[in-house]
């Protein structure tokens, strides 16, 4: 039997994507808080919590905290950009007299660049953690064999072999808890129209997604793979009335297409209904996936606020992506899914992509007019990244062949040009899609009539927006 005392979890981070000038907000590492919440059940276990995203820390800082936790296992999350970070903690780990167990979990290990040094891993676990991390746990307390196959081989024949872990019990997972500063530090920079403090809380209501988009990539979701599994709605009521005890007063799902299924959206909506929740919440939806009827059930059970991934105003562009199966203009899907968002007094954020693989300036302009006629409430544009184990890296590995992935950010300056458009003009080109946006009188006014006492409640997000301006 392994005697496993003190465990610590983090999150580790370099500087590729926290030091760009788009204004951004560090969302909580939900593997991590499941993982916390779960060993919180096994008395006597001390457990230890460190998100260097919001409390950075170089090597030798994490090595100092480690040393005062005395920790028998580590679990180490890593994302594509920090992955090296990583490697180098656990290589200054395992240099300890007494060395810990260590377990990686996160995205940057999916990609060839990951786990360089998976020597100073005691397991990895790619895919969704959650469950099979407490399957680990128990395998290490018990130093259990099964078929004459230890722990450590068990789970490093699925690393070795890219098999991915998946949660197929959803409703099994405990409710994450977060500290007053832990509220504070996962502060979401969507301006809503709420007039009071916003205190978010963040939940993931349904895993996968059934969708082809060639850019999307493990390393930038929330779930894994295309089965969709859902949580009951009575599970996800039950977590937002847990979360309001906490403090929060506003959910974020953070599902990777939260409209994927409509029977989960308007089971949600009804249990929500039902119980008079009166919690105010956010979704990231699609427009081929949601009509009138739908986005006013959940306006009744409290959204507030869509995210909706418009990508392009250019329909050859939109196909090139494999964004939709339907055969309706996309253009025409983005018009009448922000029609009926206005009607229904739904805020919207529009996310946009330029860059694209052929893109030309005029595309590009097609995007801009598209996103001033939609006119949300907010707007994001990222540049195209080809991420790791997305359908587009394995297309257009031979041009990026010099590129380092850890290097890659879709806010970042691009390490190189996929689009008609060179680097240099393109991020001037993203410059000029903001100005034209953003200082619109229409757009300004507009805005301000809807989010004044927002802002009023919420001056630091204003701040934290305006930080736009160095895009200009």
């Amino acid at each position: 039997m392994v005697e496993i005392k003190s465990v610590l979890l983090v999150r580790v981070a370099s500087s590729v994507d926290k030091e760009v000038d788009h204004p951004q907000f560090f969302d909580p590492c939900y593997p991590l808080k499941y993982i916390q919440a779960g060993l919180q059940g096994y008395p006597g276990l001390k457990i230890h919590t460190l998100d260097c995203w919001t409390r950075p820390m170089d090597i030798d800082s994490l090595v100092e905290y480690f040393d005062r936790t005395k920790s028998d296992l580590v679990v180490v999350s890593a994302s594509s950009f920090d992955i090296h970070v990583a490697d180098q903690f656990a290589a200054a780990l395992k240099l300890k007299t007494k060395a810990p167990l260590i377990a990686g979990i996160g995205q940057g290990f999916y990609s060839d660049n990951g786990c360089n040094n998976c020597e100073n891993y005691d397991v990895v676990l790619l895919g969704e953690p959650e469950e099979a991390f407490f399957d680990l746990f128990n395998w290490i307390r018990e130093d259990r064999v099964e078929n004459g196959v230890g722990w450590r081989q068990h789970f490093l024949s699925h690393y070795l072999n890219r098999q991915r872990f998946i949660v197929t019990r959803p409703d099994s997972l405990p409710y994450p808890s977060y500290t007053s500063d832990e509220l504070e530090a996962y502060r979401s920079i969507f301006p809503v129209r709420l007039p009071k403090r916003v205190s978010w809380g963040y939940t993931i209501g349904m895993r996968g997604c059934p969708h082809d988009c060639v850019f999307c990539s493990e390393v930038m979701r929330v779930s894994v793979g295309k089965k969709l599994r859902k949580r009951s709605p009575q599970n996800v009521a039950d977590e937002f009335e847990h979360m309001a005890r906490q403090g929060v007063n506003i959910v974020s799902f953070q599902d990777d297409s939260f409209s994927a299924h409509r029977g989960f959206v308007q089971g949600i909506c009804n249990e929500l209904i039902a119980r008079k929740s009166g919690m105010p919440w956010m979704a990231r939806v699609r427009v081929d996936e949601v009509d009138y009827q739908l986005l006013k059930l959940m306006k009744q059970a409290g959204c507030i606020m869509l995210g909706i991934g418009v990508e392009s105003g250019s329909q050859r562009i939109i196909d090139e992506m494999k964004k939709t199966k339907r055969v309706q203009s996309w253009a025409d899907l983005c018009r009448n899914v922000f029609r009926s968002t206005r009607e229904l007094g739904i805020g919207t954020n529009a996310y946009y992509v330029i860059g694209n693989p052929t893109e030309t300036r005029q595309e590009i302009e097609q995007t801009i007019r598209l996103a001033q006629e939609l006119n949300s409430d907010s707007i994001q544009v990222h540049f195209y990244t080809p991420y790791p184990g997305s359908k587009a890296w394995e297309r257009y590995r031979d041009l990026i062949a010099d590129v380092d992935s850890r290097e890659m950010f879709h806010y970042a300056t691009p390490k190189f040009a996929l689009s008609e458009v060179p680097v240099v003009e393109l991020v001037k080109l993203r410059s000029t899609f903001y100005r034209r946006y953003i200082l619109r009188p229409r757009f300004a006014l507009d805005h301000l009539l809807k989010h004044w006492r927002f802002y009023l409640h919420n001056p630091d997000i204003l701040q934290t927006l305006l930080g736009i301006r160095k895009l200009f």
